[in-house]
């Protein structure tokens, strides 16, 4: 098992193995799977009796997808190649939601492809953690031409990951378009027919900058155990279980000015990156 990171993606393949261990799932689509490195990969090789499907609209990653989980338990699909008549005991979606033009059309859509009594994992970014304020100062520096000088002072202080050590979660270009607070994720959740049978923050701090502050076993641990006893809006990111059955209310998703401007600011550092 890799070394846990301020992102927590060792408390995310954990809370889906909890899920996968209690619930007995006969197949799992991974919605938005990425390369499959930090979460496909593994729960497929720890559950080799498990069916798990991955999806994902950037060919890129799908291709390092086909080499890290090359499972015989294991189907990988393009978006446009999947056959979505399929139905799954539990669907992932990790870090998608934030992504999509309209969260609601998107959770109605994994509620069709759910088999009676499935199960949803949504992880997501806490729009309003310390993860997104340091996407907010990450923009303000590069561009005001600070960001330079600050990478040439990391570089001094801190030195270079060997190259190819680190693997990808994705290799694919999305900038956040989503911002949502923690009552409205619970609304989205809840219009659209689930309800939550069980929730874990991942860590309090991580992104830009705070990665260089959380590091090593000892901090990263102390980054959990402190959001643990925290309320949820300090999480940088949420994870939730939740299962269908109710009735859902489709209504209008509109985001606020907030996250028009956050969308503004991401897609303006994406376009320069």
């Amino acid at each position: 098992m890799e070394a846990e990171n301020a992102y927590g993606f060792q408390r995310r393949l954990e809370f889906a193995a909890r899920a996968i261990e209690s619930r007995r799932p006969r197949n799992v689509l991974d919605l938005g799977c990425g390369t499959g490195a930090y979460l496909l990969a593994p729960l497929a090789r720890r559950f080799k009796a498990v069916e798990f499907v991955g999806v994902d609209s950037d060919a890129v990653s799908i291709a390092a997808a086909q080499r890290e989980a090359n499972l015989p338990n294991v189907r990988l699909f393009l978006a446009a190649a999947w056959p979505a008549r399929e139905r799954f005991d539990l669907v992932i979606a990790s870090e998608v939601i934030e992504h999509v033009e309209s969260p609601p059309d998107f959770l109605a859509q994994i509620a069709e492809r759910l088999a009676d009594r499935g199960l949803l994992l949504l992880t997501l970014p806490n729009g309003y953690g310390a993860a997104e304020w340091a996407g907010v100062a990450e923009f303000v520096l590069k561009s005001s031409g600070i960001y330079p000088l600050l990478r040439a002072v990391k570089r001094a202080l801190i030195s270079a990951a060997p190259a190819g050590e680190v693997a990808r979660d994705s290799y694919a270009v999305s900038p956040h378009i989503n911002f949502f607070a923690y009552g409205e994720i619970l609304r989205l959740i809840r219009s659209a027919g689930f309800s939550v049978v069980d929730y874990q923050p991942r860590g309090l701090l991580c992104g830009f900058g705070w990665d260089l502050l959380v590091r090593g076993a000892r901090l990263t641990a102390l980054n959990q155990r402190v959001v643990d006893r925290l309320p949820p809006g300090f999480a940088a990111d949420w994870m939730f279980l939740v299962e269908g059955g109710g009735v859902a209310v489709r209504t209008a998703y509109r985001a606020g000015v907030y996250a028009r401007l956050r969308r503004w600011m991401n897609a303006k550092l994406a376009r320069a990156a």
